[in-house]
This record gives C-alpha cells, structure tokens and sequence, in this order.
C-alpha cells in the first residue's frame, strides 16, 4: 500500500461526479456465492487475472445508462423520474462509505443519505437543462476489472463539461472509483472515491465525517481476515521504512499485481495521475524506504471494511500517518482486496488528501 506526501485538494465541483451504495453479505443469492465458490475451485483459488468480457460489458452498460440518466436530468428537479433513475444505480442497503470534496476543497467521507442529497441537488439543481454538454474519460483512462465475475471496479479521469447556475460551463477533470456489484442480477454502484486531478489549497471550514459502524468485536470471519492482513501491512511499514527500498520486498508481497491493477494518486506537485503495478512498486518502494514512519494509524471511526461476495474486501479509512520529515498525512484511502489462494491482496488503491 502506499500513501503520498501531505497534500490538499481543491476543485469545487469534485462532487460533481457522485454515485455510491454498499450491498451487505446477505443480498448475496445462493447460486452466486456457489458459482464464486466454484470459480475460486477451477482456478487454483486465484481468478486475479481472470478476464470477464461478458461481465465488463454489463458495467459498461450500465455506466452508459446511469450518464444517460444524468443527461437527460439535467436541470429538471431534485425529484425528477430521471434523478430517481439515477438513484436506482445505487445499492444503500447495510454500510456505505463515500469519499469527496465540498465547495472548498475539503475532504470528507459520507454515508448513503448524504450521497443521494449530493445526487438529486448537484444534477437536478446545480447543473443546467441541458446542460451536461460532455460525459466522457480522458482518453485511455477508462478501465473495468472483474473479479469472480461478481465484483467490477471502474477506474477513470474524467472529462466532463458542465454547465451550471453557479460557474456556468466547467470542465471537471477528477480521479474517479467506482465499485460495483452484481446482485440479484443487477450491477448497482457500491462505492466511490472521486479527487480532482490538480490539488490547489483548500478553503473554509472543514465538514463533519460521518462515523464508521465497523467494529472488529462484532465482524465476520472474512472482515477480520481482512483487518488481520490491514494490521500486517502496517506493522512490516513500522518495521522497515526508512531502511532501504530493497527493504520493502514483505510490503510489496501484501499487492496483486498484474493487468488489472490500478492506483490513483498524486506527485509532489500535487498533480494526479493513474499507474500500474510498476508505478505502484516503484513508489512504494521509494517512499517508504526512505521515510520512517513513526505512526500507522487511521481517524478513530473512520475505517470500513465492506465484504462483497465473500472474496472481494473495499476497506476505506481516513489515515492518522506520522512519518519523519514529513509530518502528520490525512489522507482519504480506499483499498481494494480480492482474496485469492486463501490470502486477501491488494488490486486498486485510491488516496487523495483529507486538507491543507
């Protein structure tokens, strides 16, 4: 896993691009955790690499018809039959986490409530009739990865022109994660992480985060897993930062690498970018075998661990860093897991800065 350099985000219409929900285990129908179940059996207990055409070409449908709902919305009310629509594209039920940015370029992570109030008034209010002139991604941004044909992660930069009571028309270029999972035959959004691609400094005052219900006394089997192997991603970074990247080889076991990966984040000029898994190697490597970190620790009640099918984990959590020479990082994090030959890996990390 890796964690940048304390940096800050603003761009004012960062949630101009919400779409959020989370599914609990027991939406999961009995055929589809059997053919999970299966699918972990035919391939040795790894499906990583695994491509799903078939699948990736649902999400990308339904992406489609989740823009056209937002283009045809445009403008007409909070209430519209095409804001419902929207809506409908996400799962609420049991935990939902959301990571965004208001007005002032703060960070903050919300629930379903606040996700579906941001919907309903940014497109239905904020944005003109007729005004989503462009809902597009940066070209070769776009990329869907599947994992046991159940659980798609959407990844792109986005490229949208906006017109809007406010600003008039805007160009809103903004790091995007968009988590969904299939259940009872449909895809539904699951969670979101959005940042925008240039940080500049954050003003006003900063918004209230809504409160993790995670706790390790009541979680599941699979959920502790997950937070056993979190735990031990942090414990080889207390062991061995600063001491070398070549040092950094137990970190770097902790990731998935191949095709699929993918990792959002920032460079010291605060511009975001995407990369893969030799970008994510070679940073982690870097920045933390030359920073000690002295403290691995999230915001008290702001870690998440969202179980989907049994095999796929989104931990989300805002960090509580120390690290020597740099100072305290709060960053918004998101963590994809699939688990795979009995041992949960990272395929997707999303960081983007808490403030300035």
């Amino acid at each position: 896993m890796k964690t940048i350099l304390k940096f800050a985000v603003l761009n004012i219409f960062a949630l101009f691009i919400t779409a959020c929900g989370d599914v609990d285990q027991s939406t999961v129908s009995e055929p589809e955790a059997k053919s999970a179940a299966q699918l972990t059996s035919k391939n040795g207990g790894s499906v990583i690499n695994q491509e799903y055409p078939e699948a990736q070409a649902e999400v990308l449908k339904t992406f489609t018809a989740i823009a056209t709902s937002i283009t045809k919305g445009a403008g007409l009310g909070t209430d519209s039959e095409f804001m419902d629509q929207l809506i409908s594209f996400h799962d609420y039920d049991a935990t939902f986490t959301e990571f965004n940015y208001d007005f002032n370029g703060n960070g903050y992570l919300t629930d379903s409530k606040g996700n579906e109030e941001h919907e309903r008034m940014l497109f239905g209010e904020i944005v003109k009739p007729g005004g989503v002139k462009q809902f597009a991604a940066l070209p070769g941004t776009l990329k869907i990865a599947v994992y046991y044909g159940n659980v798609a992660n959407l990844t792109f930069i986005s490229d949208f022109v906006l017109d809007t009571h406010p600003l008039g028309e805007i160009t809103v270029n903004n790091l995007i994660t968009l988590l969904f999972v299939k259940t009872k035959g449909e895809w539904k959004m699951v969670h979101e992480h959005h940042s925008p691609l240039k940080i500049l400094p954050s003003t006003g005052i900063k918004p209230s985060n809504i409160l993790s219900d995670f706790d390790p006394s009541s979680a599941s089997n699979a959920q502790l897993e997950v937070y056993a192997t979190f735990g031990a991603i942090g414990a080889t970074i207390m062991a061995n930062s600063g001491t070398g990247a070549e040092n950094m080889d137990e970190l770097i076991s902790f990731h998935a690498y191949g095709p699929k990966f993918t990792e959002f984040n920032y460079d010291a000029e605060g511009n975001g970018f995407l990369t893969d898994s030799e970008g994510n190697e070679e940073h982690e490597r870097a920045l933390f075998g030359n920073y000690t970190v002295e403290k691995f620790a999230y915001i008290e009640n702001t870690l998440n661990i969202a179980l989907y099918h049994r095999n796929v984990a989104n931990v989300t959590f805002i960090s509580d860093f120390e690290v020597k020479g740099i100072g305290t990082i709060n960053n918004l994090i998101t963590l994809l897991f699939v688990k795979t030959k009995g041992e949960w890996k990272m395929v997707h990390e999303h960081h983007s800065p808490l403030t300035k």
